[in-house]
């Protein structure tokens, strides 16, 4: 197989998008090329609870912030004009930060015409790196409380190895987060669930799909044989469905207590191996 980087989104949560992203990386492992699994969903990151890594190496993940210098501060007011994301206000001559607002664009800083005005880390989450078997594994964690998860995802982004087969398992939605996560990327996987909600949010993340111009198919989860509705939107869309995992009580179980589907049922490392192989072919 040649390298490539193939993020596993869903458009909504609880579809199912773990379960195949782990389940692909695991039916990888014995191919002679490098494989690397990157846990994007950083506000809940799950992907450990099937995989258990062994972790060797944490690194924290900073942002820069403005760290204002009192004595030199003038009180212009000139940062707080600039400032689209109102993180800085200046009441009676002096600058309040509100460091929760702060986007570290640096804009504060360069126009300070005092200087007053330095960044300074602050701390909004961290890295763990490890592996499983052959597989490396990297995941992200948000810090309780930080509103921005996009600055951790960028960092996992940067440790994604050339001429590797890199799984992104994506966060739930379209926002920012699940942008950050897909572009760039030479594929996506689509998880979806045949209801009229899991079509509704699919739907919305074909359209992010469209912006990016980055190339998807769909693998419809807890396939109960009532699956027209999502054969019929990926008919008029042109967009293959590539896996069907039907609705069974023996996939579910082993999963509540964190077994991977292809350790449940080994039969599906072949089917998993077949969707690889599909998703080479269409890049």
């Amino acid at each position: 197989m040649k390298s490539y980087k193939v993020a596993v989104a869903s458009g909504k949560g609880g579809t199912g998008k773990t379960t195949v992203a782990v389940s692909l990386v695991l039916a990888l492992e014995g191919l002679p090329e490098q494989i690397q699994f990157i846990d994007c969903d950083v506000e809940e990151p799950d992907a450990a609870l099937f995989l258990k890594p062994v972790v060797r190496a944490t690194s924290d993940v900073t942002v820069p912030i403005p760290s204002i210098d009192t004595e030199r501060c003038t009180g212009c007011g000139k940062c707080a004009e600039l400032c689209q994301y109102n993180a800085l206000a200046v009441i009676s001559g002096k600058v309040l930060s509100f460091k929760n607002l702060c986007h570290s664009c640096g804009g504060c800083t360069y126009i300070c015409p005092a200087e007053a005005i330095k960044e300074e880390p602050r701390k909004v989450g961290v890295i763990e790196r490890g592996s499983v078997g052959n597989i490396e594994f990297v995941s992200g964690r948000l810090d309780v409380g930080e509103p921005r998860a996009v600055p951790i995802i960028r960092n996992l982004k940067s440790m994604a190895k050339p001429r590797t087969i890199t799984v992104f398992d994506s966060p739930p939605g379209t926002a920012c987060t699940v942008v950050e996560t897909v572009k760039d990327c030479d594929y996506c996987l689509l998880v979806t669930e045949p209801t009229p909600f899991g079509l509704y949010d699919l739907d919305l993340m074909v359209q992010v799909l469209e912006v990016l111009g980055v190339p998807s198919g769909i693998v419809i989860n807890r396939d109960d044989g009532s699956t027209r509705i999502i054969d019929e939107y990926a008919s008029g869309k042109g967009i293959p469905v590539l896996m069907r995992i039907p609705l069974k009580r023996e996939f579910a179980e082993p999963l509540s207590r964190g077994i991977p589907l292809v350790e449940a049922d080994t039969s599906y490392r072949r089917e998993f191996l077949s969707l690889a192989e599909k998703v080479e072919s269409s890049i």
